[in-house]
């Protein structure tokens, strides 16, 4: 039976080779993800570790040009349109000098868009440089009473990060991760798609069911033929990231990321049972639809389940033993864990691709019943 599952198997790799479409979708996505993320992770750092200078429309600069001259300092200025001012006010009122002579609290107003998320940087800036400006002007008013300022910071905060670079890389890069596991369900669904629904539309899927070929052998090669690319799309994405994350400056960020040889490889073999699992779920859809483009659409709406969910976990850093056995969840967990230098516990890696495998037995074993109905083969 091996050499069945051979011959089928290398019959639908033929095919998916000889379609383009199928070809570029898997490989264009391992190519996708990892260099989308490093470009965001470059802009992320550009951001954070270079200040530029902030224009910003100031009513009422005459009123305190010793404020004007300390938000110079943290190269915040005074612009009109012609230099690029950004949509952010600063009114200060006319008795300014008057309320802080009898100290008495002046109110300064930062008006700006807070919906707009490319000035929240300079936004908090200038409210970070306000704050500070508060802070120096009631330190010298109790110094100027004979009170020392460190009576109105009865604590202080010593913050100590005992986090590895390691673990900071495990925080930030997860995301990446996740594009990995989104290839799986990506790379192999064209193929699964032009074996199931395709075949079925050139009334291919009959002849072939009329071999003397057990059914569940045919689902299996089916089957294996789209893990195969889903498997090399994540094989693919896996070798892309230590090159491409290698023209991230991520140590400005405090972040020591790489990737062994043998933790790629290990990587590799947790997501085989994914694959496996990726691919018959989609050729279960694909079974259920009635048309080619029915398939397409279903499989597209299905998709978003295993994606939704790695994202819920990713963002939301939810913790459950539960996590450790499921599909998609368990094999997230092992590459973080990877990633972050920590340590792995491999039985529950095994336990997790058990289930896994099972889970494909039993969809296995559902589309070979399908299979065996004429309104599955015909699409009736």
């Amino acid at each position: 039976m091996k050499s069945v599952f051979m011959t089928v198997w290398l019959k639908e790799m033929k095919d998916a080779l000889r379609d383009r479409r199928s070809l570029m979708a898997a490989m264009s996505y391992a190519f996708f993800g990892p260099i989308m993320m490093a470009v965001a992770f470059m802009m992320i750092i550009q951001d954070a570790v270079s200040e530029r200078d902030v224009y910003v429309h100031i009513e009422g600069a005459e009123h305190a040009p010793a404020l004007v001259d300390f938000l110079g300092d943290r190269r915040i200025f005074a612009g009109s349109e012609e230099q690029q001012a950004r949509d952010i006010e600063l009114h200060i009122p006319s008795n300014y000098q008057e309320h802080i002579a009898s100290a008495k609290p002046v109110f300064i107003t930062v008006r700006a868009d807070y919906s707009e998320r490319s000035d929240s940087s300079a936004r908090s800036r200038v409210e970070s440089a306000l704050r500070e400006y508060n802070n120096t002007i009631a330190s010298h008013r109790l110094t100027l009473r004979g009170i020392s300022a460190e009576v109105i910071a009865p604590i202080r905060i010593d913050k100590q990060d005992t986090a590895t670079k390691q673990a900071r890389a495990a925080m930030i890069l997860g995301t990446v991760m996740v594009f990995v596991l989104m290839a799986i369900f990506f790379s192999g669904m064209n193929v699964a798609i032009d074996g199931s629904a395709g075949e079925r539309e050139r009334n291919s899927l009959e002849f072939l069911l009329a071999q003397p070929v057990a059914t569940h052998w045919l689902v299996m090669a089916k089957a294996g033929a789209a893990a195969t690319f889903a498997l090399a799309g994540a094989v693919l994405s896996i070798l892309l990231i230590p090159l491409v994350f290698i023209f991230v400056p991520l140590e400005k960020l405090g972040i020591d990321f790489s990737i062994s040889f043998v933790e790629q490889l290990s990587m590799m073999l947790v997501l085989v049972p994914l694959a496996a699992f990726a691919s018959i779920l989609q050729l279960f859809v694909s079974f259920r639809a009635k048309s080619f483009k029915e398939a397409q659409t279903y499989i597209s709406l299905v998709m978003f389940i295993p994606v939704a969910i790695i994202f819920a976990v990713e963002f939301t850093r939810f913790e459950h033993p539960a996590l450790g056995l499921l599909p998609v969840t368990s094999q997230h967990r092992m590459l973080l864990n990877t990633i972050g230098g920590q340590d792995i516990n491999w039985l529950m890696v095994l336990a997790g691709a058990g289930v896994t495998v099972l889970a494909t037995a039993a969809l296995v074993a559902v589309v070979t019943r399908m299979l065996r109905s004429e309104k599955v083969v015909f699409g009736l």
